[in-house]
């Protein structure tokens, strides 16, 4: 293996260590002769921040009661080895670290999102004005036949796909008393079992499915269904505070590349 090969791994390794412990982007400084109080060393100019140096000792800390002693040297050797690669391309032409390095720019500018703790008020109002987003399945209009042969049982979902009736014969027949029209849900598992009724809740209107439930082949073809949305919070906070930082942290990305265009030269060629 040769030099330029042993450096592109050990910089990967050090860029990958450095973007798992949150190092994030790198803290660029003109050339200092005394430190900053907020920094243990400057490598050609870029200074390891203090808390930088204190997250990576607190890793190594309980395995390791003379990590504090070599930790600022393996931070250096670290940043020596990312401002190699970067001299070499690495940056540039490395899909991993690339990707690394992206992953690290993107979690630092949504960290603010990811810890948001909004009033209630707020997620009250986040939930009304976006209902769809928390809306289910209530009711289902569905028709089921059922067969002992898989075979047979492909067969027909396919000739109901194609061309949206078939006839039955004596090697597949329809569901005996599934009620017609729209039903509960949950009235729904006792004649198609939990699980199938679960998956066709989930499934598109006019769309069929085979199943397999206990030795027997079931085809599905769901012909309406009715959904209601959740209007108390309570019931689903969670859920909506997940929701709720996430178009935060969707929207911060969008702001802070929107942001890097205007200051950037963007050409882009004709497909």
């Amino acid at each position: 293996m040769n030099d330029k090969t042993d450096i592109r791994w050990l910089l990967l390794g050090a860029l990958i260590g450095l973007v798992a412990a949150g190092y994030g982007i790198l803290r660029q400084s003109e050339p200092v002769a005394e430190l900053p109080d907020t920094a243990v060393a400057a490598v050609n100019g870029t200074l390891i921040g203090r808390d930088v140096y204190e997250r990576a000792l607190a890793r190594v800390a309980a395995q390791d009661r003379d990590g504090s002693a070599r930790m600022i040297e393996r931070l250096v050797d670290d940043e020596l080895l990312v401002q190699r690669g970067v001299e070499l391309g690495m940056t540039a032409t490395d899909s991993q670290v690339r990707a690394a390095i992206i992953n690290s720019l993107v979690a630092s500018i949504t960290a603010e999102a990811d810890a948001a703790s909004p009033s209630d008020e707020v997620l009250e109002r986040y939930l009304a004005d976006n209902a769809d987003r928390f809306s289910f399945t209530a009711k289902l209009h569905v028709e089921a036949w059922q067969t002992d042969s898989e075979p047979v049982a492909q067969s027909f979902v396919a000739a109901l796909r194609d061309a949206g009736s078939v006839s039955i014969g004596d090697d597949i027949r329809a569901m005996p008393d599934l009620p017609a029209g729209l039903i509960d849900v949950e009235m729904l598992r006792n004649y198609l079992g939990p699980a199938i009724a679960a998956a066709a809740a989930e499934m598109p209107a006019g769309s069929s499915a085979v199943f397999a439930r206990r030795g027997r082949w079931l085809v599905i073809r769901v012909v309406d269904k009715e959904r209601e949305a959740v209007t108390e919070l309570d019931a689903i906070r969670n859920r909506v505070l997940l929701d709720y930082r996430r178009g935060l942290a969707d929207r911060m990305l969008e702001d802070y590349l929107a942001y890097l265009r205007q200051r950037a030269d963007v050409r882009i060629a004709a497909p």
